[in-house]
C-alpha cells in the first residue's frame, strides 16, 4: 500500500475544497474576520453549503499512539450515517519520517470509502528507525454527486515512537521539561528543545495557573538540546505550583502547539527550620529541668 507521496493540496481544485470547508464551518484561522470583503464572501458561501440540504461530514482523526519503538497506531472515527450523506470519502494518510540528521522520507497510504464500506478505522504503520519522530497528516475528501459542495479536511499530528526497550513511550518528546534551582521561594523551569530536527521554533510561554509569567534567563545548549530557562520567584515555601508550558513550532509549513502541565514544590523555609529547632530545644530544656529538679 505504500508508494511515493503524492502532492496533496498542491492542485488548485483541492485548495478550493479546503478553502470552501473552512469558510463553511466558519473557522478560518488567519484573522480575516475584520475585513469587510471576507464577510461578503462568507455570506455567499454559507447558502451554497446548506441550501441543497445534503450534509457532508469527514472522519475525525483520533490521537495517534505509539505501539512500540518502531510503530504508530493511526485511528479515525466516521460520523453517524444519520447525519452523513457522503457517497464517497477518500482518505489520504501521509507520513513524514525524520530523526536528527536523517532527511524526510515521504509516503502515503490511501483509502476510498462508501456508505456500505467503512469497516477500516485504524492503521498500524511500522518504520525502520527506533524512537523516532513522525509527522502524520490525515486528509479526507467527502463528496456527493447530487451537490457541488466538497468537504476537504486535513489534520496533522507530530508523534514519537517508544524507546528501544519499549519501557517508555514519550508523549511530548519533541520538547522536554525539567526543573532546577528549587528554593523556598523560587525555582527554574527548563524548556529543552531537541536540536537537529526539521522544525522552526515559534514561541514559548511559561506561566503559573494564577497568570504569573516566568522570567526568561539566558539560553544554553549542547549537542542534543537548546535549553530555555524560566525563573519564578516570590513564591510561598512548601507549596506546590502547577506550571503551564505552551510551545509552538512550525513543521513542514504548518504551525503546531503543545500544552504541558508541570508541578513543582518549593522547599521548606530555612527560617522556619531554624525556628523549629529553637522551639524543640526550649521544649527539651523545660522537660530536662523537671526531670533533674
Amino acid at each position: 500500500m505504500k508508494r511515493e507521496k503524492k502532492k496533496v493540496c498542491e492542485t488548485f481544485s483541492l485548495h478550493i475544497y479546503k478553502a470552501l470547508y473552512i469558510e463553511c464551518v466558519g473557522t478560518y484561522e488567519k484573522n480575516l474576520m475584520d475585513k469587510w470583503w471576507h464577510h461578503l464572501f462568507l455570506l455567499s458561501i454559507i447558502p451554497l453549503c446548506y441550501s441543497q440540504g445534503i450534509p457532508l461530514t469527514q472522519p475525525t482523526l483520533l490521537p495517534i499512539t505509539p505501539i512500540n519503538s518502531t510503530a504508530l497506531n493511526v485511528s479515525w472515527q466516521f460520523a453517524s450515517p444519520i447525519y452523513d450523506q457522503s457517497t464517497l470519502i477518500e482518505v489520504d494518510i501521509d507520513f513524514y519520517e525524520f530523526y536528527y540528521n536523517y532527511g524526510p522520507v515521504n509516503y502515503s497510504v490511501d483509502y476510498t470509502f462508501t456508505p456500505a464500506n467503512k469497516t477500516i478505522t485504524s492503521l498500524v504503520e511500522n518504520f525502520e528507525l527506533v524512537n523516532a519522530f513522525y509527522y502524520v497528516c490525515f486528509s479526507s475528501n467527502s463528496t456527493n454527486p447530487n451537490t457541488t459542495v466538497f468537504l476537504f479536511v486535513e489534520t496533522c499530528q507530530l508523534k514519537q515512537t517508544c524507546l528501544r526497550s519499549n519501557s517508555s513511550c514519550p508523549q511530548n518528546g519533541f520538547v522536554v521539561i525539567s526543573q532546577s534551582s528549587i528554593t523556598s521561594n523560587s525555582f527554574i523551569i527548563n524548556v529543552l528543545w531537541l536540536q537537529n530536527l526539521l522544525y522552526t521554533q515559534n514561541a514559548t510561554s511559561v506561566q503559573l495557573t494564577n497568570g504569573a509569567t516566568g522570567t526568561a534567563l539566558s539560553s544554553t545548549q549542547n549537542s542534543t538540546y537548546i535549553n530555555l530557562p524560566y525563573q519564578f520567584s516570590g513564591l510561598q515555601s512548601q507549596t506546590s505550583y502547577t506550571v503551564i508550558i505552551t510551545v509552538s513550532y512550525i513543521v513542514f509549513g504548518q504551525s503546531m502547539t503543545n500544552v504541558m502541565n508541570y508541578t513543582v514544590t518549593t522547599s521548606r523555609s530555612s527560617n522556619l527550620f531554624h525556628t523549629g529547632n529553637i522551639l524543640i530545644f526550649v521544649v527539651w530544656s523545660v522537660l530536662l529541668s523537671f526531670v533533674f529538679s
